[in-house]
C-alpha cells in the first residue's frame, strides 16, 4: 500500500444493459492483485486426483476484496483502487449473465485473444461452506476464484514456462473517491477520474 495516495472504490452497474462491467479476463505476467493462479500439471496432480497437464487447466484468484491496487496513469498520476465483496459478487454474476466466459486475452491486449474458457467460478464464503482453494487459504472470504481451460497451444506454453502467472480482470468501472491526499486538489482528483474513464473507453472491445 502506498501512503498518502488518493484511494478510489471501484464499482459497476448491476443493470445487465449497462457496459460498466468486467467483460474479459487476461493472462498476465504480474497480476494486479499480487497473487498468481495455480497451474495444474502432472507434478501437481497428486493433490487433484483427475487433473493432469493434458487438461490445460489453471485455477486461481481473479479478484480479492478490499485489496489496495496501485495504479499509475500515463501522465504519471498515482492512486490506489479497491473492490468490495458486494462489488465482486455483482461483477462475477454479470460476467456470466452476459456470456463473457470465453473472453480471454494476453496482457490486456484485445488484439491477442486467447482460445480459452472460464468454466469454473466461485466466491469463497466459509459461512456458507464455500471454501477457498487450498493453495490460497490466506485470502479473505469474498475472493473470486476462476478456473480456465486453455485451448491455445501458444498460451499454454507460456503458462508452463512461467510467462503467465495469473489472471487480471478488465472492464469499465465507476470510481468513488474514498481518501484524498492532502496534496491533491479537487481539480486533480477529477482529472484522475476523467483520464481513467477515457482510458477504459479506449479499451472497450
Amino acid at each position: 500500500m502506498e501512503k498518502g495516495l488518493p484511494v478510489y472504490k471501484l464499482t459497476i452497474n448491476e443493470n445487465v444493459d449497462s457496459t460498466v462491467e468486467v467483460d474479459a479476463v487476461a493472462l498476465v505476467d504480474v497480476p494486479a492483485i499480487g497473487v498468481g493462479f495455480y497451474a495444474f500439471n502432472e507434478q501437481q496432480a497428486q493433490a487433484f486426483a483427475v487433473i493432469n497437464e493434458e487438461e490445460r487447466i489453471v485455477v486461481g484468484p481473479a479478484m480479492i476484496p478490499d485489496k489496495r491496487i496501485f495504479r499509475r496513469d500515463e501522465d504519471g498520476t498515482e492512486y490506489e483502487v479497491f473492490f468490495t465483496k458486494d462489488t465482486i459478487r455483482i461483477i462475477a454474476e454479470k460476467f456470466y449473465r452476459k456470456g463473457f466466459q470465453n473472453n480471454g486475452n494476453e496482457m490486456h491486449d484485445s488484439s491477442k485473444p486467447v482460445d480459452m474458457v472460464f468454466f469454473q467460478s466461485w466466491i469463497a464464503d466459509e459461512s456458507k461452506g464455500i471454501p477457498k482453494m487450498k493453495q490460497f487459504e490466506n485470502l479473505p472470504d469474498g475472493t473470486w476464484f476462476l478456473g480456465a481451460k486453455v485451448n491455445s497451444d501458444e498460451a499454454w506454453a507460456k503458462v508452463k514456462d512461467g510467462t503467465f502467472k495469473g489472471f487480471s480482470v478488465e472492464g469499465m468501472f465507476d470510481m468513488m473517491p474514498i481518501k484524498m491526499s492532502m496534496k491533491m486538489t479537487e481539480e486533480a482528483a477529477a482529472k484522475v477520474v476523467i483520464d481513467k474513464l477515457k482510458e477504459l473507453l479506449q479499451n472497450v472491445h
